[in-house]
């Protein structure tokens, strides 16, 4: 196989590629136009601007929690953080109508702005109110310049640190996207190269360089992933097994660099060839660029070389993209063509590098516009909190299913802390619906009461839209806490009732409630090598990795017995000794503890893959499935709905009498169906 080297600023590092020569030139010729040449400011007859100003977010009351899946700050608002033992101010602007759990932007300014005026004259005021996008600025120091590299990337990582899930006054997805102005843009680019499983996409405009940048970033770049964010340690490095003794367990795969994981990069203004050469060899670039009316020249990621894992599996492309002659810095054209760059790319998974996507942004505005989609808070008996949910009906559906021919619908739910619009947009869900042909439902509240409720506002939702939900293939499936709520509806007589199919990318797990229902059905579970609770099959030994939970390690064998006890009707332990099952092991050949081939995460086929499945079937029909996930880390991938859709949610049909499910072996509707009783 060809495989292309990463890293390295010097053209030898990069013998298949010498950006550093092709990308000199060709910056040359676009800089004719010095960035200060063009647009942006307006002429003398215009009024004066009026600009926001900013207030201390300590001051601020919070909004109510029964507002939902909404921030609960807004408005422009100044704050601080720690850097290297010194107070910085950091400004936050989060527009009202803002979600939760959002991809932010982090913007570093450029020398000598007033930072309200020139976010107001660069029309990001105006981006973030008409995107709901969430931005944190960065600024110079107290003189109105950037100092040495190393201490502001010291206060760039403080700044960039307050997105987190539930912080202190904000909510934000553990992604970003940045924007660095000027002498702004070293540290953050350098931030960038040394968090690259926290970056979505990113833009730097008057980027420069010297030799000692140039050894940092290649020192970054050389950098093995070791420790996550979230966190998790692909080498098990500080975790303890079921002995309290240190886990002896070792990592399935080759070591991942952060040269390894791409992220789509614009470079605009007059930029050091080294600087995109390093980012060309991350993002495995083409040599030859596509002229691009907003970006100027776009090096697409050559997809059949690259071993990036985080593009695998899709037809997502990342990029580096540059072009001299975009004008001055508080342009807002620029800006516009800036947020259009970055939004491109969403992504899910940074707590496993052999996990990690990055995926194609839905524009909901469109969606919802073209008859794709409808978006809905209201108000729910079961609660005083206002509710949201999602309804996507791709093209692919509309093409192929009508208000007459139903189509099949997957109700999404997701895990603590996320909601409706980070789980249909960072898991890629949306994608998939559109590849399969099924109609994505994603919602806030993930209980058994909520659920009942929404099946029926779902239906008439989906016929507003053109499309009819078919009632006899409803599926739904969780992730994490949603893993274990959707336990809870299969135990639950409506929904099992109402669901042909059940999965889970990883869940929680409880004992069953009195009264809970006991009938059959089908339910296939995937959880991953670095997951909050173990993915083995049977009890843990000792060595074993116990889940980054730890204490709660017992929860993913309690659930096997319990799911072997009510649709195969044995014990664990029964299973155990006298083993039933049928195995699809598709890394076991291939293995080599810590050196495992990523192509099989890269180029897997049917029977060389990440996967180990575990499936038990009664009277000759597969009921329950338990999926290993090598490399994984909590969070699902993109490979972990396929299988449930193509494995499970295609084959399985509700009935048309009571207490009966059809089982299609080949895809429902195609070929013979066998008939399942549930009770």
């Amino acid at each position: 196989m060809k495989t292309a080297k990463k890293g390295g600023l010097l053209s030898g590092s990069l013998p298949r590629r010498d950006f550093g020569k092709l990308l000199g030139s060709h910056m040359l010729l676009l800089s004719t136009l010095p960035l200060a040449a063009c647009g942006g400011g307006g002429g003398d007859s215009d009024p004066p601007k009026v600009y926001p100003v900013a207030t201390p977010i300590d001051n601020t009351a919070a909004q109510p929690a029964t507002i939902g899946s909404y921030q609960r700050k807004t408005g422009y608002f100044t704050w601080s953080v720690t850097a290297s033992g010194a107070s910085r101010e950091v400004e936050i602007y989060i527009p009202k109508g803002a979600r939760q759990r959002e991809y932010w932007i982090g913007i570093t300014l450029p020398d000598g702005v007033q930072s309200n005026k020139f976010l107001g004259d660069a029309g990001w005021f105006d981006i973030a109110d008409q995107n709901l996008a969430c931005l944190l600025i960065m600024k110079p120091g107290s003189g109105g310049t950037w100092g040495d590299v190393t201490a502001e990337l010291a206060y760039v990582s403080a700044a960039m640190a307050t997105l987190v899930s539930s912080g202190t006054h904000y909510s934000a997805m553990t992604y970003h996207y940045v924007v660095g102005y000027g002498a702004g843009a070293a540290p953050l680019q350098l931030y960038a190269a040394n968090t690259p499983l926290s970056m979505i996409s990113q833009v730097y405009l008057e980027a420069s360089t010297n030799a000692t940048y140039n050894a940092l970033l290649t020192a970054a770049g050389n950098t093995q992933v070791g420790a996550t964010l979230q966190p998790n340690h692909m080498d098990f490095v500080g975790y303890v097994d079921i002995n309290g003794n240190p886990v002896t367990q070792q990592r399935t795969f080759a070591a991942q660099y952060y040269r390894d994981v791409p992220i789509p990069t614009w470079f605009v203004g007059n930029t050091a060839p080294s600087l995109l050469s390093y980012w060309a060899g991350v993002n495995d670039c083409s040599v030859v660029s596509i002229a691009d009316t907003n970006f100027g020249q776009i090096f697409w990621q050559e997809k059949e070389i690259s071993n990036a894992i985080a593009t695998a599996g899709s037809d997502v492309k990342s990029q580096v993209a540059t072009d001299a002659s975009i004008g001055r810095f508080d342009n807002p054209a620029v800006t516009k063509n800036i947020y259009g760059f970055l939004t491109q790319y969403s992504g899910y998974d940074n707590n496993s590098v052999y996990g990690h996507f990055i995926t194609k942004r839905l524009d909901y505005k469109k969606a919802i516009a073209a008859g794709n989609m409808v978006y809905k808070d209201h108000m729910w008996s079961g609660s005083t909190t206002q509710q949201t949910y999602i309804v996507y009906v791709p093209d692919s559906v509309k093409k192929n299913y009508s208000a007459s021919k139903p189509a099949p619908v997957v109700f999404c739910t997701h895990g603590a802390g996320q909601t409706a619009f980070v789980f249909m947009e960072a898991t890629d869900v949306k994608e998939l619906a559109n590849k399969y042909g099924f109609i994505a439902v994603t919602y806030d509240t993930t209980t058994t009461a909520y659920l009942t409720d929404l099946v029926a506002l779902v239906k008439q939702d989906c016929l507003s839209l053109g499309v009819a939900a078919d009632a006899s293939r409803l599926y739904v499936y969780g992730q994490s806490a949603g893993g274990g709520a959707t336990t809870g509806f299969a135990r639950d007589e409506t929904l099992v009732g109402t669901f042909a199919a059940f999965g889970i990318t990883s869940g929680t797990f409880s004992t069953a409630p009195a009264g809970s229902s006991t009938k059959l059905l089908p339910f296939y579970a995937i959880y991953g090598e670095y997951d909050y609770w173990p993915m083995k099959f049977g009890p843990l030994a000792a060595g074993d990795f116990r889940g980054s939970q730890g204490g709660q390690y017992a929860l993913s064998a309690n659930a096997q017995d319990y799911w072997l006890n009510r649709l195969i009707g044995k014990t664990l332990t029964q299973e155990l000794a006298l083993p039933t099952y049928a195995l699809r092991d598709g890394i076991s050949a291939s293995l080599v503890p810590q050196n495992t081939s990523i192509n099989l995460i890269l180029k897997p086929t049917a029977t060389a893959n990440r996967y180990r499945t575990y499936t038990w079937t009664r009277n000759g029909l597969p009921l329950f499935v338990w999926g290993q996930c090598y490399g994984r880390g909590h969070n699902l991938i993109t490979g972990d709905i396929q299988k449930l859709w193509e494995e499970w949610f295609s084959k399985w049909q509700r009935g048309s009498q009571a207490n009966t499910l059809l089982y299609w072996a080949d895809g429902v509707g195609t070929g013979s169906s066998a008939v399942l009783s549930q009770v």
